[in-house]
This record gives structure tokens, sequence and C-alpha cells, in this order.
């Protein structure tokens, strides 16, 4: 489960029962506390066997109160999870051999003959079955209602060997980056790895595991801190705020620049606006750092302003823009939901008297409902992307050709625009990738949000892009890079990759 998303806790407070965890908390761990949440022995009659189709719990299965006070038919929700995934989901054909379904039915089952079922049970259970396909695109939330909120943990951590190292402070203030993280209740980090049945971090390595959903699942942890001492702390939880996307622009001496973005940005006037405030640095420079190591989110057009520090020519960026095809599973249920949300923008272009936007969403939609129901079809976009580089290079040739070496820094975390900005530039050759492999989020793309029951959201990709009908994924691996540096709790405080970036342009 991604970090600092999923399940909720019900609060009016910024800190949700900061010294003791909530009763949904609880109610969220199937088995005792402390204890790792292996498939339950004997859930039905026959073990391993699933409810016959049709089927629903026993009547007087459902707990009284039903999370926000919705009821909801449990089962039929996850029948929806799943037939979405095998019908709508684009990667389900990559992911049918771990596509495991007994393991959610089981446990769901389990849950309703110990009277735990609430929205914040299923919210987890169906995390865990989404986590265990292996694919960071695919999303299921809660919708933010009455009191619950959906919350994290207040800082993250990433395994070394069996233990967890806390690599950033978000808002619980009592732990700092470096501290170690021990246990979980009774066990370590690296017991509680070993004993649960599926693959819930995502990650197949322990630098890639994704701990944030997981550790919601406890009420305590042993922590070692830098100065030797340990403690025992009761896990608080904090209401997700908006992140805060850092961008950065400095120079790191008479040659070297260095520039962090966080997140492309669709509208990207702050980018272009810190790029002409720092010109006389980025148009003397011989070499550039561009950290992309927590780009979580944006759109492929933010990074635009960037490309012709990379790219000296249109022709140079023209060949390595392949008119790369997207086979989109147009199912009925993908079209209906696109088309509702094109349907939507639509009327706000109507409100705007934006004629032009209006007559292209009637295009769209009458596209999607000439494909729909007829699967996957092979469609090759239009070159957005050369089209903004002309726009934004134009007038400005030659004025980066003082740049001769790029270095690329990225991690586990760069996703989505990010590892498609990454692919793009690693074809030219004054770009160094050092770091640690992507997300591997690039395989899928155009997502669909599904409401279940106007409580839950699942997100997931309906296209997949060629490098995967070829047989070649990133989905597990990410992007390689050229200089790969392995993690260790020495980068919760010292920025080692920045440093072998520095080492390299150096040398």
């Amino acid at each position: 489960m991604e970090p600092n998303k999923n399940e909720t806790t019900p609060t009016n407070n910024t800190a949700v029962n900061a010294e003791k965890p909530s009763a949904e908390a609880a109610a969220a761990n199937t088995s005792k506390p402390g204890t790792p949440n292996p498939v339950p022995k004997n859930v039905l009659a026959k073990p391993g066997a699933v409810p016959p189709k049709g089927a629903v719990p026993p009547k007087g299965a459902m707990p009284p109160k039903q999370g926000a006070g919705k009821k909801h038919n449990y089962y039929k929700m996850m029948m929806t999870v799943i037939d979405t995934v095998k019908q709508d989901y684009a990667g389900f054909q990559e992911k049918e051999e771990v596509n495991d379904t007994k393991y959610p039915m089981n446990m769901l089952v389990y849950a309703y003959q110990k009277r735990m079922v609430n929205e914040v049970m299923f919210l987890r259970i169906v995390s865990e079955y989404l986590a265990s396909l292996g694919d960071p695109n695919l999303k299921f939330s809660m919708v933010n209602h009455g009191n619950y909120k959906n919350n994290t943990v207040g800082f993250r951590a990433r395994r070394y060997g069996d233990d967890l190292y806390v690599t950033e402070v978000g808002r619980d203030d009592r732990l700092k980056p470096g501290d170690k993280i021990t246990k979980l209740d009774k066990y370590t980090p690296g017991e509680h790895r070993t004993k649960i049945p599926k693959n819930f971090m995502t990650g197949n390595t322990p630098e890639r595991e994704q701990w944030g959903g997981f550790l919601k699942m406890f009420p305590s942890f042993d922590v070692e801190h830098a100065d030797g001492t340990t403690e025992h702390m009761k896990f608080r939880h904090f209401i997700i705020e908006k992140p805060k996307r850092k961008m950065e622009f400095e120079s790191l001496n008479e040659k070297t620049f260095y520039i962090c973005v966080e997140e492309f940005s669709q509208n990207t006037a702050d980018l272009e606006k810190a790029i002409e405030e720092h010109a006389a640095e980025l148009t003397s420079c011989e070499n550039l750092i561009i950290d992309l190591r927590k780009n979580e989110a944006g759109t492929e057009p933010g990074f635009v302003p960037l490309l012709p520090m990379i790219f000296d020519s249109e022709e140079e960026l023209g060949a390595l823009l392949e008119k790369e095809a997207v086979y989109t599973n147009y199912s009925k249920n993908n079209c209906e939901h696109t088309t509702k949300k094109i349907q939507s923008m639509k009327e706000r272009y109507e409100k705007a008297n934006n004629a032009d936007a209006v007559a292209l969403a009637d295009q769209l939609i009458a596209e999607f409902n000439e494909k729909s129901g007829t699967g996957f079809q092979k469609d090759v976009p239009e070159d957005d992307i050369l089209a903004a580089y002309q726009e934004v290079h134009e007038g400005k040739e030659g004025r980066y050709n003082n740049i001769k070496k790029v270095i690329l820094l990225t991690d586990t975390w760069c996703r989505d625009s990010g590892e498609v900005f990454v692919k793009l530039c690693s074809g030219s050759e004054k770009v160094t990738v050092v770091g640690r492999p992507t997300m591997g989020t690039i395989d899928y793309t155009n997502y669909v949000n599904a409401s279940i029951e106007k409580s839950f959201i699942l997100s997931y990709p309906m296209s997949k892009r060629q490098n995967v009908v070829d047989g070649h994924p990133y989905n597990e691996t990410g992007l390689p890079v050229d200089v790969y540096i392995p993690w260790t709790p020495q980068e919760c405080t010292e920025d080692l990759l920045r440093k072998k970036a520095l080492e390299l342009l150096e040398a």
C-alpha cells in the first residue's frame, strides 16, 4: 500500500487518538494484537474455498454500526472490485497469475463470522488485495464523509534488514530521521514481512517496499533513537493534508547547478518563473543535477520547461519521441465512467462559453460511445510534448549549449510523469541516471476512478503502453539507473546520492 494513503479513522481533531488506537483501527487488525495476519485456518468449511456465486453472508452477521452509519452489502462490493480488476483494469493479463481472489473473500467471510465488518475493515481487505497484485497504479480509498478522514501515522520509514528506519518525519515530532523501529508490537518488521501471506507492500525488495498502510494496523512500536535510548510508543494518526511539493534551485559551485522538482504541475508558470530567475546560472553552468527522487505527482506537459536544458534541438527530441502506441481497454464500464467525466467537464466549459472545448468534449464522447464494449484497441497519441517543446524553445535555440553533463537523481518514489521524464531524457547522451530504479507506474496510464456505493473509489488504469505489449514491463523493477546506489540507513541523515552526483561530475 502506498505510504500515507488508504484506511481511515473517525475524528474531528487533527491528531487522532494520540495515545490510544481507535476502535476502528483495532477492528482492522483481524488477528490478536501484535501478531501477523495470516489467512485464518478453517475460515470456511472447505479450506481455500470461496462462497458460491450469489451467496451472501448469514443474516445477522452485519454488525449494528457500519462505519459512518451506512449499511453496505460488502460481499457485493467485493465482487464488484474483483470483476472490475478482471474486466476493466488494463494490467489484468499481466497480473492474472498472482490474482488470488480467494484470499480477500476468505478474509471478508472471516470478518463476518467475527462480526468485525465495517468500512475500515473492508478498505483494508481490498487495499491488501490490490497491493498483492504488485501494481502501484491500483488504489482503493474511502471517500471522506461524516467524521471519517483519511489518515497517516505522521512519518515514513524504510526497511533495512529486520528493522525499519525513519526516513522522513511529518507531524509525529517524537521521531527523527534515522530512528530505528525494532518492533511492531511483538515482532520485528522483518518477521512481519516473512509471516504475512501476501506481498502487501507492493515492492519485492526491502528498499522498494511501501510500509505506510501496514504501519496503521498496529497500536504500538519500539524505537531506538540515535543516542541509543529506546522507547515504546503508541502510534498516532493524523489527518492527511495536501502535501507541499518542493521546488528548489541552487548553485552548488561555479560549474554545477541543482534543481529539485517534486511535482510537474500542469500549470508551468512557477517552474518557468524559477528558470528565468536563475537564467544567469543556467546559461553559464556546465553541469546540471535534476533531483526527481520524490516526484510523485503531476502531468507530462509539466516537465516541458526543463527539456531545452536536455535537448539542444527539436530534431534531437523528436528522434526519441517515437509514436509509442497505447492500448486502451474500451470496456463498457471504462467508456461509461470516462464519458461521465467528460460530460461533467463539458458542462463547465459551457458555463465558461468555451465553444472549442465543448466541441472537443462532444468529439471525445462520441468516440468513446462508438468504441464502447470493443475491448483493447491500439491508439497512437499525438505528440503533445513535442508541440509544447516547440513553443517553449522558440527563440531560445542554443540557450543552454553550455550544459555538457546532466545527472538525474531517482528513487522508488519517482513515479508517473516523473518516470516519463526519466525515460525520455535517459535517451540523451549527456544524461546519466543515478540512484535507484523508479516506482514502475509507467507501464499503464489513463486512470479511471470508479465510485463504489458512493463510499469508496477504485482507481485503476485502462491503458497499457507498447513496452508492456512487447513483454518488457517496468512494473516490478522500475526504470533502470546507470549508477546504482543501494539504500542504507546512512541516507536518513546524509544525502549520499547528491554527493555521488558531484563526485561523478568532478571525475
